[in-house]
């Protein structure tokens, strides 16, 4: 039986990411089984956008995408990025297909107007996704929505978590810069989502990595079997995977029961 497999595969981690990870995909797909892939890339935004001078805006301590900001997400999200990433996969004899949202309408976005032209998934139509899975192909898709007033530039990991939803997909991964979750200053293997939260609340989550935790848990809130973290740079460790259950264990293989 087939196992879909939705990946989030960070923009921080696509320069450096272990090519032993197209191995991988290759042969996943080889097996039979269905690969969705989602990009982030804001460091190469913000690259553009310092390049081309374009003032960093914020609201409330969230970054503004005004029409400029936009020109460069198409650019450098649906163009420079996803086009490198089509083709690497295709030198590893992985047929794949870049899209965007705005593709066959098939990701719909709420405008968030505070903050220019970005928005939030409303509706995902998986039609198109399911078209190309089912001829074997590897949806590469990046996080531009369609809005009413025009495309709309989406959080890359909420993008992902939608898309992951409307699929039901069986495995949701998220692969970033870093080996996993740690706490307690260990790198954890399974970690329930009682932990997760209060590693949060005391402080051991923080940063960037707690939207990170939080898709992962939406993910499962959302009917997902299994959702994991993983370092994009050693496709050989284990990673964190996020459980709804009762019990946790570090890289060592203990099992201690969280309280």
């Amino acid at each position: 039986m087939s196992v879909r497999k939705v990946v989030k595969l960070g923009g921080s981690v696509w320069d450096t990411l272990h090519p032993d990870y197209f191995v991988e995909w290759k042969e996943w797909v080889e097996a039979g089984n269905e690969l969705i892939l989602l990009h982030g890339g804001g460091p190469r935004l913000s690259a553009y956008c310092e390049a081309q001078q374009i003032k960093p805006a914020f609201q409330n301590g969230r970054r503004v995408t005004t029409a400029d900001v936009l020109i460069g997400a198409t650019r450098v999200l649906a163009g420079e990025m996803q086009t490198e990433i089509v083709m690497a996969l295709g030198q590893s004899d992985v047929n794949a297909v870049g899209l965007s949202g705005v593709d066959g309408q098939m990701l719909i976005g709420r405008e968030m107007t505070e903050l220019g032209a970005v928005g939030e998934v409303e509706t995902v139509d998986v039609s198109l996704i399911e078209l190309l899975v089912k001829n074997r192909y590897v949806p590469v898709v990046t996080s531009i929505l369609s809005g009413i007033n025009g495309a709309l530039n989406c959080n890359g990991d909420d993008c992902a978590v939608a898309v992951a939803c409307a699929l039901q997909a069986d495995h949701f991964e998220m692969i970033t810069d870093v080996p996993g979750i740690r706490i307690e200053g260990t790198f954890r293997e399974t970690l329930t989502v009682d932990a997760m939260r209060r590693a949060i609340e005391s402080g051991e989550i923080y940063g960037g990595m707690i939207p990170k935790t939080e898709a992962l848990r939406s993910a499962l809130d959302g009917g997902v079997a299994l959702a994991i973290i993983r370092d994009g740079n050693d496709p050989a460790a284990t990673g964190t995977q996020i459980k709804e259950g009762h019990y946790e264990r570090t890289t060592s293989h203990i099992w201690t029961a969280s309280h």
